[in-house]
């Protein structure tokens, strides 16, 4: 029973954080993401080195200068993206975190003692993986024609994930019984994946009533690519996880794990409805 209160409060005040930022300013929805980039990079960094004792412990040192660069190269590209997105700075904003990326590869040079081609792999993944993932929050908040700032599309995107995950929940934890990816994650089943799916699609049908400006069949289309890529994406996270021996990625929101927990899902769908939104609505 405290589980599921010390539970519920944390999902209630992570919403209530999340819309909040996002509505009251630019610089808020910044601030915030900003803060949630370095965070998953902290967490991955932090969940390889309990690689079942081999040697990304020791390439991956709980303090260590790498380990910041990288985390601070991360809060810089979604900063980055965010004033390019905005139209407030052209393309050279990106210059410098170009150079850290050719950094990271010259710096691999001189690491003697280590495996500089899987530290490099490692280090590309983890800045593709988290930072360059949260980036594209950016070039959704933003219309692309006058560059100015609408975060409905991407309170969409959450509110579709989290209706999918109470969806799949409710239906799996009663119906399912057809595991989807058994070796990956255990608990998830074609019911639960359907339950959530019907329930987006009931959303999306409510908000073609009440927005009408975007068709019925996009807004099916947008919970599709939301449930479908967001499922992918969980199971993307959890493979990561089971292949480091850990449960969760973290410890910061008591009850639900920690960052790439919790935005795991909109990591892999935000990229693939920014492409929707370009090719079919926007456009």
């Amino acid at each position: 029973m405290k589980k599921l209160f010390v539970r519920t409060v944390t999902g209630i005040v992570y919403v209530a954080v999340i819309v909040l930022a996002m509505t009251l300013h630019p610089y808020a929805f910044l601030a915030l993401f900003m803060l949630v980039a370095g965070l998953s990079l902290h967490e991955f960094h932090t969940l390889i080195r309990h690689n079942n004792g081999t040697e990304a412990s020791a390439r991956h040192p709980e303090k260590s200068f790498s380990r910041w660069l990288e985390i601070a190269g991360g809060i810089y590209l979604f900063a980055a993206s965010f004033f390019y997105a905005s139209g407030k700075i052209s393309e050279i904003i990106y210059a410098p975190y170009l150079l850290f990326l050719i950094f990271i590869l010259i710096a691999g040079l001189y690491h003697k003692k280590e495996n500089p081609v899987n530290r490099w792999a490692m280090t590309l993944f983890s800045q593709f993986y988290c930072a360059g993932l949260f980036s594209m929050l950016n070039f959704v908040v933003f219309d692309p024609t006058n560059k100015t700032y609408h975060p409905y599309y991407v309170l969409f995107i959450f509110i579709f994930i989290w209706l999918n995950d109470t969806g799949a929940y409710l239906v799996g934890t009663t119906f399912g019984k057809r595991r989807m990816f058994p070796r990956v994650s255990p608990l998830k089943s074609w019911e639960g994946f359907a339950g959530g799916l019907v329930i987006a699609w009931m959303a999306a049908l409510t908000l073609a009533y009440f927005y009408p400006v975007v068709s019925w069949y996009h807004w099916i289309a947008f919970a599709t690519i939301i449930v479908l890529f967001g499922t992918w994406g969980d199971l993307v996270e959890s493979l990561i996880k089971r292949t480091y021996g850990v449960k969760d990625s973290g410890t910061l929101l008591p009850g639900h794990g920690g960052i790439l927990d919790r935005f795991d899902s909109m990591m892999l769908a935000t990229p693939v409805i920014w492409l929707y939104l370009r090719f079919f609505i926007q456009n």
